[in-house]
């Protein structure tokens, strides 16, 4: 959630930040916890992620990606990470959770972690385009880098599992709009045994987060286990096929549509979405209400309200 958005629905300045960035230098707060004043979230939300090594600018606000720095095996030396294994890494973390368990008033709240399986740092560090050359004419370079990621996050998916976190979510991105970012088969071969391995670890309830539409590899990711398949993007994948075909098998969340009932449309428009997303998808249980990704900068506070309070109003769905 964007510090910028929780500034105008709190109509102040003066709250404890959010802390990540695009290029996730540090473990931090992915949430302003000021926000619970407003708005009737059930988690919070911290990150555990590795650096990302790439060129960014800022563009309204934002900040926002524009090359990766690794390029060739001499940039390697430019990946450096955080020793997982030293336990002052997790200090912030531990502090997170001792401050929020403890907190009486915020003793029903869930608490998350956002960890990566070191795929989408890779291509973003190399940069999209130049990774995707480089797994046909140098695999062995691109899977190198996706080997330093992909152990890193390993490691730190098995101390996550201690730390007292309720739940976890992983965004790895694997999709446009359109289709997946890469070849089925590429992704069978090179991402998904790493993909597997990071899975393996992870011993405490997690969801997976991937824009796009991943419908020809969705069977390949939900092989991996996970327990929850967010954020759905509204044209992308259709979430009541998706509830008719697998929600026997997974939870759902998202699909408030960011493309424009929460950035561009009416808070009526935004009730009749949230409403009809609980009637449809809410059906037996099996559906987290959210937006389509994270709440942006550029979001409109009035539709973000009007979401919260179609939420409380109609959220009692039926179980049956």
């Amino acid at each position: 959630m964007h510090n910028a958005l929780v500034e105008r629905l709190l109509r102040r300045r003066d709250f404890e930040k959010a802390t990540v960035t695009q290029r996730f230098s540090a473990p931090g707060l992915r949430i302003p916890p000021g926000v619970l004043e407003v708005i009737a979230l059930d988690n919070l939300i911290f990150s555990i992620a590795p650096p990302r090594f790439v060129k960014s600018r800022s563009f309204q606000g934002m900040d926002m990606i524009s090359d990766g720095q690794i390029k060739t095996e001499a940039d390697l030396e430019k990946i450096e990470l955080p020793d997982p294994q030293d336990e002052s890494f997790y200090g912030s973390a531990k502090e997170f959770i001792s401050r929020y368990r403890n907190d009486e008033a915020l003793s029903d709240k869930a608490l998350g972690v956002t960890c990566r399986m070191g795929i989408s740092n890779t291509y973003l560090s190399m940069g999209t385009e130049h990774f995707c050359l480089t797994l046909f004419d140098n695999p062995e370079f691109a899977l190198q880098v996706i080997d330093i990621f992909n152990d890193w996050c390993c490691q730190v998916a098995e101390k996550v599992n201690n730390l007292g976190f309720d739940f976890m979510i992983v965004p790895e991105d694997m999709a446009w709009k359109s289709a997946p970012l890469f070849s089925p088969e590429m992704i069978r071969e090179f991402f998904l045994p790493r993909m597997r391995k990071f899975a393996e670890r992870v011993k405490i309830p997690w969801i997976y987060h991937s824009d796009g539409n991943i419908m020809p590899i969705i069977e390949d990711l939900l092989s991996l286990g996970m327990n929850g398949l967010a954020n759905i993007e509204p044209g992308a994948m259709d979430i009541g096929q998706l509830k008719k075909d697998y929600g026997h098998r997974i939870c759902l969340m998202g699909n408030i549509d960011l493309h424009y009932t929460l950035t561009l449309g009416t808070p009526e428009e935004t009730e009749a979405e949230v409403k009809q997303r609980i009637e449809e998808i809410g059906v037996g249980g099996g559906y987290i209400l959210a937006s389509s990704n994270g709440l942006t900068s550029y979001c409109k506070p009035e539709n973000v309200m009007a979401m919260n309070e179609a939420l409380l109003k109609y959220g009692q769905y039926s179980a049956t």
